[in-house]
């Protein structure tokens, strides 16, 4: 069967240039057992960027240095799968429609409501992104299924065609066949078999990924295993 399970980290990076927030947001996800790390500027947070993986960045909007524009950037490139939210303290409708086209999965207004609320929505944002991530996997996985299941109906069709060819080369020719064309024979259907159970393996696994995925996705695959017989 296909993994699809996918792995994503469980740590946050909370980049603000007011130590007053890093320290209250710390607390608050530290509390909710999320692992973090913080940056008081964008390009601090690239530097960690570049070495760990990071399950959320909250991020500032305006930063000294880049924005946290520039860092939504950065990551899209880097870490497409991180989750995204931008706290600004000033919001204006321009803004948040930035984000968005940058990737933002939230946009939080300073000062909060609620600390509890902000991990919540965190944790909401990073599951949408795994669920994304998963997705694409099955996307991946279903591609890969669908070029070796080709290539099975192309190698099947071939062993056939050889297997019958020479069966008829048996009957017509019964008393002048030779030990190496039984043999030869023997071999195709061994590889026959061997085909038609790949082919029983990829119609199972094929069920396996239907029973997990989407309902259209779900029909496609269980169409997919219907021609495999």
């Amino acid at each position: 069967m296909v993994a699809l399970k996918v792995e994503t980290a469980e740590s946050v990076l909370l980049v603000d240039d007011e130590k007053s927030v890093l320290d209250v947001l710390s607390a608050a996800f530290k509390k909710s057992g999320l692992s973090v790390k913080t940056a008081t500027t964008a390009e601090d947070a690239i530097v960690l960027l570049e070495v760990e993986t990071f399950g959320a960045v909250v991020t500032d909007k305006n930063l000294p240095g880049k924005s946290g524009m520039e860092l939504l950037r950065f990551l899209s490139e880097r870490q497409p799968h991180c989750a995204r939210i931008v706290v600004t303290g000033f919001v204006n409708t321009e803004s948040v429609l930035e984000a968005m086209r940058l990737g933002a999965d939230d946009y939080l207004i300073k000062p909060f409501e609620s600390l509890m609320l902000v991990v919540e929505r965190v944790r909401q944002a990073m599951k949408h992104r795994k669920v994304q991530l998963e997705r694409e996997a099955l996307a991946a996985a279903l591609r890969e299924l669908e070029k070796s299941l080709r290539k099975s109906e192309s190698v099947a069709f071939q062993k056939v065609t050889e297997l019958d060819l020479f069966h008829n080369v048996v009957e017509l020719k019964l008393e002048d066949a030779t030990c190496a064309l039984t043999d030869k024979v023997a071999t195709l259907e061994a590889e026959l078999a061997s085909e038609r159970e790949r082919r029983a393996g990829l119609k199972k696994t094929l069920i396996e990924l239907a029973d997990g995925a989407e309902e259209k996705l779900r029909k496609r695959l269980l169409a997919e295993a219907e021609i495999l017989g």
